[in-house]
Parts: C-alpha cells; structure tokens; sequence
C-alpha cells in the first residue's frame, strides 16, 4: 500500500511544478496589463470628469500623476501581493473537495478566486480617484459619490478597494489559466486516487490492528 501511494504521489510532483510555473507566468502577464490598465484608466477619468480635472491647480494635478505613476512603476510589488496567496492555487494548498470548475473560463467570465484577486489590485487606482475627487469611493466612507470601488470581506471590519466594473483580461493571461485548469484537472484526479489510497491503508491498519489483540 506505501508503494502504491508513493507511486501515485510520484505521478502528482510534476502537476504541481508544472503548475507552479504557470503561476509565475500569470502573474508575470498580469503585472504587465495592470501597469498598462492604471495609465489608460487614470486617462479615461481624467476625460471622463473634465469638471473635475479642469478645475484642480496645475500643483494638484500634477500630484495626481505623480501618484499614479507611482502605481504604474509599483505593478510588480501591487499584483504579487495579491496573487502571491497560497490560497488562490490549488497546488499550493491542495483540496480534496474543492470545486473541480474553479479555474475553469466561460467567456469573458473568469474564474472568480483569481478574478477577484485582479480586480484588488487594480483597485489600488481608486483611492487616487478617490482622492483627487473623481466620483468614486475606495475608502468605505458613504458619501454623495456615483462609484464604489471597495467591499467589506465576511469576518471582518477591514474595506478593500477592489475595481467593480467590467473588465476583460489579455488574451495571455486568459489562456495561461485555460493551462492552469488543464494541469488542475489532471491533478485533482490523482490526488482523488491518493486520499482513497491513504484511507483503505487506515482501514487494513485498524483491522490488522482489531485483530492482534
């Protein structure tokens, strides 16, 4: 039974190294589109609100860049620590009852505990708005404001700014989660194999076990 599992869980290593490194790639690919997402969307609300942008002090103004620029230079440091968390990848905390479609793509419609990880980085944008007064909220503060850009986690006092309108990933970091879910599968499947494994071993012990005394 011991070989029977080492055998399986042989199998399984070069699932979650495959996987590891596809993870490095996604985050990789989403570093690079949230760095291009804070400059077209600071310049889509700057137009979008001109009231607002024409009446701000030129000093103000260009205190406002200054800070989404700095975004734009911190993408690495902003999305891994987001996408950094050992439990958005499934190798990295394997499950036996997870969901069998949680990485999976219909669409535009990706898998939400990655999605959801996107979308708070990207919020980081939203308490320079927020600032700058460009009618959106990151902050948690109610207010006469038109945007929300935050939610509150079950369990805790704590906001998180988080973007809330549609967003459409690249076409790489798209198909390297179809890549993910394609190694997940598989490897959900032999973990299935090895769990059964290491229960039947549990009850050969208990019987060997009942009948020695």
């Amino acid at each position: 039974m011991d070989i029977l599992i080492q055998r399986e869980e042989a199998k399984l290593l070069p699932f979650c190294t495959r996987m590891e490194e596809i993870k490095t790639e996604f985050i990789i690919e989403t570093v690079d589109f949230a760095s291009e997402w804070f400059k077209r969307t600071a310049n889509e609300y700057v137009t979008k609100y001109p009231e607002v942008t024409l009446t701000m002090s030129e000093e103000k103004l260009a205190n406002m860049k200054t800070k989404v620029n700095e975004l734009i230079r911190n993408s690495e440091k902003i999305v891994k620590s987001e996408l950094e968390n050992p439990d958005l990848w499934w190798h990295q905390k394997p499950h036996l009852h997870d969901s069998i479609e949680q990485y999976t793509q219909v669409a535009d419609k990706y898998p939400e505990i990655l999605d959801r990880a996107v979308r708070h980085a990207l919020g980081n944008l939203g308490t320079v708005l927020e600032e700058f007064r460009f009618h959106v909220i990151a902050s948690g503060n109610t207010g006469s404001y038109q945007e929300f850009w935050f939610e509150h986690p079950q369990d805790s006092d704590k906001t998180i700014p988080i973007y809330p309108h549609l967003l459409k990933w690249t076409e790489e970091m798209q198909d390297t989660i179809r890549k993910y879910n394609a190694q997940f599968v598989q490897a959900m499947k032999l973990y299935d194999e090895i769990q059964k494994l290491k229960e039947q071993k549990k009850r050969l012990q208990a019987m060997a076990r009942w009948e020695s005394i």
